[in-house]
């Protein structure tokens, strides 16, 4: 038998990946943030918002609700070129209303180009305001590729997150 009310004062973890190769003509949108210096965008059937996409995994995986592929898939013309601030929207929504509350989350995106350094600080403040957050609990970090494998050949951009949630339902 299983209990599915999450105890007092539940902690969970989740973890989210996501990698699409680089490609022109497209925007490079990262964490809801347009990132002009770029020279190309990222393929796939949405924007492509490899740390939006990440951040939806995690908060699934957290919670139990199955994966990105599974709430929007890239089967569906109703998600093609979609804002991934607005895949973003009902997941937080879902996560909310199961009682959870984020605590803190930590990102790290791996670009060979462009340089994230200057984005780092926008793109925080963008997914703060995304998950109604205050910017202090969310973490963005940029690692290069050091021109190994595809993300250092430039070939792909790919991010990791993990975020903390609390349920203090009894």
């Amino acid at each position: 038998m299983t209990n599915d009310k999450p105890q007092p004062y539940c902690l969970r973890i989740g973890e989210g990946h996501d990698t699409h190769r680089t490609i022109a003509g497209r925007p490079l949108i990262i964490g809801g943030v347009h990132v002009a210096d770029a020279d190309f965008g990222l393929d796939g059937h949405s924007d492509a918002d490899v740390l939006l996409h990440a951040v939806i995994d995690a908060l699934l995986g957290a919670t139990g609700q199955g994966d990105i592929g599974e709430w929007f898939p890239n089967t569906s013309d109703e998600w093609k070129n979609a804002d991934s601030a607005k895949l973003l929207d009902p997941v937080l929504q879902s996560v909310l209303k199961g009682g959870w509350r984020i605590i803190n989350l930590d990102c790290t995106i791996h670009a060979e180009r462009p340089r994230m350094g200057s984005w780092k600080p926008r793109i925080r403040v963008r997914l703060a305001e995304l998950l109604n957050l205050p910017p202090d609990v969310v973490n963005v970090k940029a690692k290069s590729g050091e021109g190994i494998g595809p993300v250092g050949r430039g070939e792909s951009i790919s991010a990791d997150v993990v975020v903390l949630l609390m349920n203090e339902t009894v």
